[in-house]
């Protein structure tokens, strides 16, 4: 017969298992299927069972004290600590979405048995654990950059220039777009990134351990990516990069790298570069006795960002909606509680496959000195 304690962790495992349904349904933005329907519906009827039947058997303890029934002590084999922890991060990650470690319900160490009739303590030792968005995927959706998700094989973008309709007369033929296009193909390159936790550090069982660790290996990963796209774009425009003289970067030119795209219908333009780059636009000014070039984060009437992935040196312009990021699988978290045993250590590793690239180069101007950043 299972005891209060036991039946509260069983339904605590049902609302995770209903919420991780809903979290999956609200993050692909539809309706639930019939199955998710069903198991929710049973789920939730499971719950409201124990629901009486922890009301019921906490009613009945309370009536035993005041009948001076003894209360029974149970004992329980321990367990250790750090297998609970690997059991309850790979449960939570399978009912969860891994690609933002959404469903992370609860772990509880084992409960401690006293030898008096206060009964059994549950202890608690961690709370939902919750994974905010990484500040670099952050950074890519502000910037507009177009985002493919969940791709599995390689994925063939277009590439191609704009092309424009023409008006014909009626029962003539329409022009030919003739467009040459080239293609770039996103293929899943693999990124890891890996943290080692003692089994020292589980015995502080406390939640932020947890969540720190995990926010951090999603933010390595999506720093990673943003660091590859600035690399793509400089390989994919590469004949859209103006090189000039130290000492010579004037507003003149930022505004140039507008005119040179002029072509296009723009976007979502933005400037971006180096935060030292930023610093010094923001002491330089446009025209003579104006404000800085950079001010209020803006620059030549576009949103400017400074962000330390951007290449040294270099003021990229363009219309970030022209470059892409490909994502493959998700995000996979594994826990790997053998390899490093014999330290006492829980080894976590997140590996994602990512690839990134431009799906229009004419969509981008490079400016860069050496002399800056």
């Amino acid at each position: 017969m299972k005891n209060i304690n036991e039946l509260k962790q069983e339904r605590a495992s049902k609302i995770n298992q209903m919420s991780a349904i809903v979290d999956t349904v609200m993050g692909e933005n539809r309706s639930k299927n019939e199955t998710e329907t069903s198991m929710w519906n049973n789920l939730d009827k499971e719950v409201t069972d124990l629901d009486e039947t922890i009301r019921m058997a906490e009613r009945q303890a309370e009536l035993n004290a005041k009948s001076g029934k003894a209360v029974e002590v149970r004992t329980v084999a321990p367990k250790s600590l750090t297998i609970e922890f690997r059991d309850w991060l790979t449960n939570a990650v399978k009912m969860g979405q891994t690609s933002s470690f959404n469903g992370l319900g609860e772990l509880r160490a084992d409960p401690i048995i006293t030898t008096t009739d206060s009964g059994v303590i549950n202890k608690t030792v961690a709370p939902k654990i919750d994974i905010i968005t990484s500040p670099g995927e952050a950074f890519l959706r502000s910037l507009g950059v177009t985002m493919y998700d969940g791709l599995t094989g390689n994925f063939v973008v277009p590439n191609m220039a704009e092309d424009t309709a023409g008006f014909v007369n009626e029962a003539s033929l329409g022009a030919s777009a003739n467009m040459t296009y080239t293609t770039i193909t996103l293929a899943g390159r693999r990124l890891t990134h890996t943290q080692s936790i003692s089994k020292e550090t589980l015995n502080q069982t406390n939640a932020g351990v947890y969540n720190s660790i995990l926010q951090n290996l999603l933010n390595g990963i999506w720093t990673a990516v943003v660091y590859d796209l600035f690399d793509q774009i400089e390989v994919d425009a590469a004949t859209q990069k103006t090189t000039f003289g130290a000492g010579t970067l004037d507003y003149s030119k930022i505004v140039q790298q507008e005119a040179s795209i002029g072509g296009l219908m723009i976007g979502s333009a933005a400037y971006v570069t180096t935060p030292t780059v930023k610093a010094y636009l923001k002491k330089t000014a446009g025209l003579t006795n104006q404000e800085a070039i950079w001010s209020d984060n803006e620059v030549n009437g576009y949103p400017a960002f400074g962000v330390p992935q951007a290449n040294a040196s270099t003021i990229y312009f363009g219309d970030w909606s022209k470059a892409v990021v490909g994502s493959f699988q998700g995000i996979e978290l594994i826990v790997d509680p053998y390899t490093s045993a014999g330290k006492g250590l829980i080894n976590l590793t997140v590996v994602g496959m990512f690839d990134s690239g431009c799906a229009n180069p004419r969509a981008f101007n490079i400016l860069t000195n050496a002399s800056i950043g």
